[in-house]
């Protein structure tokens, strides 16, 4: 979009000069892409891999397991510009001043196409040189080490100063995390582009109060330099510090320009650096943020700044609904109310770098921001068609090129509006299905499944992450009578918690058998803060909805082996004269005790992702399904599917479909007939 922008503003001379320069610099991202992938291939995936990472963040705990993210990194002498993930299950030594990670294991490619890296032992990494004292890299690190040592005292003010001033969001809690995301405010408690703002803003302004413009200018074009070193190569930062930087060179060459033209510029030139920003979210929604409020705001209503929230408002509205299938309404309108909280966090976080005393008033504006942030409304919807999208954009950018200031700013108000009016057509239209339907969606690596007739909802597990929302308020899905947790594992129960406090959720159900872990607290505790009844499944209760009847089969002791996954809670669904059997991840010795019951299933959810301790011979002959569906993750590092039992389905002649090669798997029920559809979310 910023690139048809800057065309829309130049000469026709121009559109041939930014075409080639565009076809170049995609061909060159895609040669480099192809030779990490032929390189990665070349890998024995049975071998340990060498493994050396710059040490760019700070190691962050996720569901009991150790994280630490790079962008860059060297396999076996190989380079690779692609962002990678490493996990422990140990709690890894504290990184000090130190440069450079050494450690061997499996590298793999995840299912969403990023590497990973797991560190069995702690005797298998290291630490290993020094960053130089003149690097910006150890002033960013001396000051994290110097706010760490107070963490005991202040944990959340520790955590919100490494992530405003340092850029360090790796101690955000989830819950604090997730309270700014509802409100649509997250970017403003992350180092972003909005701190690089305020810091060169007031650098600028000190400067010319002094009456010393050159040096300002001069200032700010270092500083546009040092802060990407200095935070990490995050691309929030590269995309402020270039807009501010091609602003204090265009002063100091005397060349002043309009920010209109500096927007597209900036756009351009994040382009040339990474071009792979063309397809990201965050670089959407920025460049679409700074439009609205170049080309629209500035141009509407006498109170320019509630102009400038509602053009923001209505720009990124589309977007996000389309990247994220969620949106926050007035989350603009918050921001401009939060940034004077937040600049006054920003100096306090600053000082607290010199001073820890200061520390504790970093709290005392946070719980004013929570409580300011707690006015915000969001929630999952649809997201606009893609065509309807593109057009809708096309449309803004004719608008750009072809009008002029009030007829452009309404011209690309109603090119802007039609986006997100067809997400709210699309929603209200899928409300309700005519026909009951079983959905077993794409979730990755884990189970999330909806169960829907004409007046109802009940929903079966929830995957690995959330995932599953979005998927489901694509659907047009808001209200959801019931939803089950088969076992309490996190790739059935992660996203469960966020769909009992977001959606309207009227029960949820579980088993009574090895119902615990983080998972199972977490869900406990979201029912209770959302006043939802919670209900344990007893071997042949019977439930459903409107033309769909669903019956109960649990395990009457607990197994000594697998006793988790065994003791799932299986599902027989008699939806509209047809059957279907979900079956969680229950492995052959809680097969084995379903024999004497009478199972038999048009549709068989294939247990345990399709592991080979699961889908013994007995439970193909109890069933004798039709069609099987495998719910696994691309790539996963189980190799799910098993080949065997694979084969198992293929000589019984049973149809299968898997959501790691066909999307999202919808099983209609029409006039007694099964309508299998895949869709690619």
């Amino acid at each position: 979009m910023a690139g048809l922008a800057v065309i829309a503003l130049l000469r026709p001379r121009a559109y041939l000069l930014f075409a080639i320069a565009g076809i170049a610099i995609a061909l060159h991202a895609g040669k480099h892409e192809n030779r990490e992938r032929e390189a990665f291939a070349r890998l024995d995936p049975d071998r340990f891999v060498l493994l050396e990472v710059p040490l760019e963040h700070d190691w962050a705990e996720v569901d009991g397991a150790h994280v630490l993210r790079t962008t860059q990194f060297r396999a076996n002498g190989i380079a690779f510009n692609n962002r990678l993930s490493i996990y422990t299950r140990f709690e890894p030594p504290q990184i000090a001043m130190e440069a450079t990670l050494r450690a061997e294991g499996f590298l793999r490619l995840s299912e969403r196409g990023d590497y990973t890296f797991s560190i069995k032992s702690p005797e298998l990494m290291s630490y290993e040189g020094t960053l130089s004292r003149w690097h910006p890299r150890a002033w960013n690190r001396a000051l994290a080490n110097r706010l760490e040592r107070h963490a005991d005292d202040y944990p959340d003010e520790v955590a919100l100063a490494q992530a405003l001033v340092l850029g360090r969001g790796e101690r955000l809690t989830a819950e604090l995390r997730d309270s700014f995301r509802r409100g649509g405010t997250y970017h403003l408690l992350v180092f972003s582009g909005l701190q690089i703002a305020f810091a060169a803003g007031l650098l600028a302004a000190l400067l010319r109060w002094l009456h010393r413009p050159r040096a300002s200018d001069w200032l700010l074009l270092v500083f546009a330099a040092l802060a990407p070193p200095f935070i990490g190569p995050t691309a929030s930062v590269s995309r402020a510090s270039i807009g501010i930087g091609v602003y204090a060179l265009s002063r100091i060459l005397k060349r002043p320009t309009s920010l209109e033209n500096l927007w597209c510029l900036a756009a351009l030139l994040r382009l040339i650096v990474d071009p792979g920003d063309l397809t990201d979210a965050s670089f959407h929604l920025t460049y679409a943020g700074a439009g609205a409020l170049l080309f629209i705001g500035k141009h509407l209503a006498r109170w320019r700044w509630l102009a400038h929230a509602v053009a923001a408002e209505i720009a990124i509205a589309p977007l996000t609904l389309f990247h994220f299938h969620q949106y926050a309404l007035g989350g603009s309108l918050l921001t401009l109310a939060m940034s004077p909280l937040i600049f006054a966090m920003l100096i306090v976080a600053t000082l607290a770098c010199a001073f820890p005393p200061l520390l504790a008033g970093i709290g005392t504006l946070h719980r004013l921001c929570v409580a300011l942030n707690g006015f915000g409304v969001s929630g999952y919807f649809a997201a606009p068609p893609l065509p309807v999208l593109i057009a809708g954009a096309f449309g803004a950018l004719f608008a750009l090129a072809l009008l002029q200031q009030r007829r452009r700013a309404v011209a690309m108000i109603v090119a802007l509006l039609i986006p997100t009016a067809a997400a709210v057509v699309r929603s209200l239209s899928q409300r309700s299905v005519p026909h009951p339907s079983v959905t077993f969606f794409d979730v990755g690596q884990g189970d999330g499944i909806a169960i829907r007739s004409a007046d109802g909802t009940i929903v079966v597990d929830g995957g690995r992450d959330l995932r599953l929302l979005p998927l489901l308020a694509d659907r047009g899905v808001r209200r959801v009578d019931a939803v089950v947790l088969t076992h309490a594992h996190p790739d059935h129960c992660t996203a469960l918690p966020a769909l009992v406090e977001q959606f309207d959720v009227q029960r949820v159900l579980v088993s009574p058998r090895r119902f615990r872990g983080p998972c199972a607290t977490r869900l406990l505790a979201a029912c209770s803060r959302a006043s939802v009844p919670v209900q344990l499944l007893r071997d042949g209760d019977i439930f459903g909805l409107p033309d769909v009847r669903i019956t109960t089969h649990l395990a009457d002791h607990t197994f000594r082996r697998a006793p988790e996954n065994n003791a799932s809670v299986v599902l027989h669904v008699t939806a509209g004269r047809r059957t279907f059997l979900l079956t969680g991840d229950i492995e052959k010795e809680a097969e084995l005790t379903l024999a004497d019951r009478d199972l038999r299933a048009d549709v068989l959810k294939v247990p345990h992702h399709g592991s080979k301790t699961s889908t013994s011979q007995t439970l193909l002959d109890l069933i004798a399904p039709r069609i099987a569906v495998i719910s696994c993750g691309r790539r996963n590092m189980f190799g799910h599917p098993h080949p065997s039992v694979l084969e198992a389905l293929h000589e019984r002649g049973i149809r299968t479909w898997r959501t790691d090669r066909d999307g999202s798997v919808g099983v209609e029920v029409r006039s007694g007939r099964l309508y299998v559809q895949a869709r690619r979310d």
